[in-house]
């Protein structure tokens, strides 16, 4: 959470909407935590000064370790002074 800027702004995918600031964020990501396991790992970096663009092969399991999704995934990351100010995820592209 150290590396996240006090005003990040980050996707809830389960409600389609959007988290303010480092406490909540870490409060959604422990309480998904409990209920599903990401394995991600990250095929692509392009980085630059005030961004970074993962492409990631994303593998989500339920609590029992069962799969509930395994694809690729686009995670944009914009920076501000160095901190995680915004993330977002999508599709790669072709």
């Amino acid at each position: 959470m150290a590396r996240l800027h006090p005003q990040v702004d980050w996707p809830e995918p389960w409600s389609g909407g959007r988290l303010h600031g480092p406490a909540a964020v870490a409060g959604h990501l422990a309480d998904q935590r409990r209920d599903v396991r990401f394995t991600v790992v990250p095929l692509r970096v392009v980085q630059t000064h005030q961004a970074a663009v993962v492409t990631v092969h994303q593998v989500v399991r339920d609590a029992d370790g069962d799969p509930l999704s395994d694809t690729t995934v686009l995670h944009t990351l914009t920076l501000d002074d160095g901190l995680v100010r915004q993330l977002d995820v999508g599709e790669p592209p072709p």
